[in-house]
C-alpha cells in the first residue's frame, strides 16, 4: 500500500499525522475506509443528484442550492480518495460536514416528520470504522450527536420553512427511513466482510509466524518463550551428545563457484542432513559456514544420546558417499563427536538463537577439526558408551589445542 502523504493542518490536531504510524498501525482501517467510500460515496452522489431534481420540483430553492454544493462535495471527495489518497479529508468533507448540514437544512425545511434527521446517525456511527485516532472518533461522534439534538429541538419549536403535500411527506418518510436503514445495513455488511477477510489473513499470518518460530527454536523452548517472553532460557544439561561435521576442502571449492552455486551446494547437503536429524530425533543447533552441528539430549534429556548421534554420523557418511558422484570434485566430510554435560539457552532479543556451550561442545568441535576426511572421530568417553554395539579402530592420542593429549578412536560401523 502506498504511503499516504498527509499534510499537517492546524485544524487536524486529533488526526494521525505520521505516515509511518498511519501505515503500520492503521493499514486495516485504511483499507476498510476505502472500501466503504467506494460504495458510499457513489451512492451519496447519486442520491444528491436525485434530491436536487426533487427539491427543484417542490420549489425548495435553499435545498436546491445546497444540493448543488453537495454534488460538488461528493465528487471532490471521490476524487480525493481515488487520485490523491486524501482519505481522511474526503470523509471530513462528505460525512462530517455535508451530511449533518444537509440533514439539518432538510429537517428545518420540511419538518421533523420528514425523517431527514435520521441521516445524522450515519456519520455518528461510521466514524468508529475510519482511520482517525480514538480521540478524534469520539469528538466527531459526540459532536454529530449533539448537533442532532440541537436540530431536533429547533425542528420541534419552529414551523417548517416549506409546506409540502401529504403525499410528498409520506414519500420522504419512507425514502429516508428505508434509505438510512439500508445504507447502515450495507455499511455494516461491508464492514463485516472486510473484518472477516482481515481475521482470516491474520490467522494465516499467525500460523506462518508460529511455523517460523518452531523452525528457529526447539518446540519446548518456543513454548516456554510464548508463555514468558521476557524470561531467560538457560538450562544445565547433565548428558548431551554433540556432533560436528565439516565439508572437506570447501574453501578452495567455493573460490571457483558463483554465489548462487555455493548456496545451492550447501543447501543440497544440509537439507539431506536435516532429514537425517529429524529421522534420529536430534536437535539441529546451527550451521557455521560449511560446518553442521547437531545434538542429542537437548533441550530435553533422552536415554541414548550418544547412540543417536553415532547413527546420525554413519548415515551422514552413507549419504555423502551417495551424493559424491553428483559433484565433479567429489564430496567428503569430517565428523567428530563427544558426550558430556553442557549448558544450553536462548540468546538475543530480536533474532533469537538457541545454542549450547561448554567443554563438551569444544571437544566435539576439536574431534571434527582434528579428524580426517571421510572418517568419524570420537573420544574415549563416547567410545565407552558405544563399544557394545559398534566397531572402533584406535587412532591413539591427539594433541588438541586448549585441551592437551586426547585418546581418540575411529567409529567404523555397527557390529554385525
Amino acid at each position: 500500500m502506498a504511503i499516504l502523504n498527509l499534510r499537517k493542518q492546524k485544524d487536524s490536531a486529533f488526526l494521525v499525522q505520521s505516515p509511518a504510524y498511519f501505515d503500520s498501525r492503521l493499514a486495516g482501517e485504511v483499507s476498510r475506509a476505502r472500501a466503504i467510500a467506494g460504495v458510499g460515496f457513489p451512492l451519496g452522489l447519486g442520491f444528491h443528484v436525485f434530491a436536487t431534481a426533487t427539491f427543484l420540483y417542490l420549489g425548495a430553492m435553499p435545498l436546491v442550492y445546497f444540493n448543488i454544493f453537495s454534488v460538488l462535495a461528493f465528487s471532490l471527495a471521490s476524487y480525493l480518495i481515488i487520485w490523491k489518497d486524501r482519505l481522511k479529508f474526503a470523509y471530513v468533507l462528505a460525512a462530517f460536514f455535508e451530511m449533518p448540514l444537509h440533514a439539518a437544512l432538510a429537517t428545518l425545511t420540511f419538518g421533523l416528520e420528514s425523517l431527514f434527521l435520521i441521516w445524522l446517525f450515519i456519520p455518528a456511527l461510521i466514524v468508529f470504522w475510519l482511520p482517525f485516532t480514538w480521540r478524534a472518533r469520539i469528538v466527531f461522534s459526540v459532536a454529530t450527536a449533539l448537533f442532532l439534538v440541537l436540530i431536533a429541538v429547533l425542528g420541534a419549536v419552529t414551523a417548517p420553512w416549506h409546506q409540502i403535500p401529504l403525499g410528498w411527506m409520506t414519500f420522504f418518510v419512507i425514502f429516508n427511513a428505508l434509505g438510512a436503514i439500508s445504507t447502515l445495513g450495507v455499511l455494516f455488511a461491508l464492514n463485516h466482510r472486510i473484518t472477516t477477510k482481515a481475521e482470516a489473513a491474520l490467522e494465516k499470518e499467525y500460523a506462518r509466524s508460529e511455523s517460523l518460530l518452531y523452525n528457529l527454536l526447539p518446540e519446548d523452548i518456543a513454548a516456554r518463550l510464548k508463555v514468558e517472553p521476557d524470561q531467560t532460557i538457560a538450562d544445565s544439561l547433565p548428558k548431551v551428545a554433540i556432533l560436528f561435521a565439516d565439508i572437506v576442502d570447501f574453501t578452495p571449492r567455493a573460490a571457483t563457484l558463483l554465489p548462487e552455486e555455493i548456496v545451492g551446494f550447501l543447501n543440497k547437503i544440509f537439507r539431506a542432513f536435516d532429514e537425517l536429524a529429524e529421522k534420529h530425533g536430534l536437535e539441529k543447533i546451527k550451521t557455521i559456514g560449511d560446518a553442521y552441528m547437531v545434538a542429542a539430549g537437548m533441550p530435553n534429556p533422552c536415554g541414548d544420546p550418544v547412540h543417536r548421534v553415532a547413527e546420525m554420523a554413519l548415515d551422514m557418511q552413507q549419504t555423502v558417499e551417495k551424493m559424491a558422484p553428483e559433484f565433479p570434485e567429489g564430496l567428503q566430510v569430517r565428523i567428530g563427536l563427544h558426550a558430556g554435560p553442557a549448558v544450553a539457552g536462548v540468546i538475543g532479543n530480536r533474532k533469537l538463537f538457541y545454542d549450547v556451550w561448554g567443554e563438551t561442545v569444544n571437544t566435539a568441535s576439536r574431534m571434527e577439526s582434528h579428524g580426517e576426511p571421510g572418517r568419524i572421530q570420537v573420544t574415549t568417553a563416547a567410545k565407552e558408551e558405544l563399544e557394545d554395539a559398534y566397531e572402533f579402530e584406535p587412532r591413539g592420542a591427539v594433541e588438541v589445542k586448549g585441551i592437551g593429549a586426547v585418546e581418540t578412536w575411529w567409529l567404523a560401523g555397527a557390529k554385525a
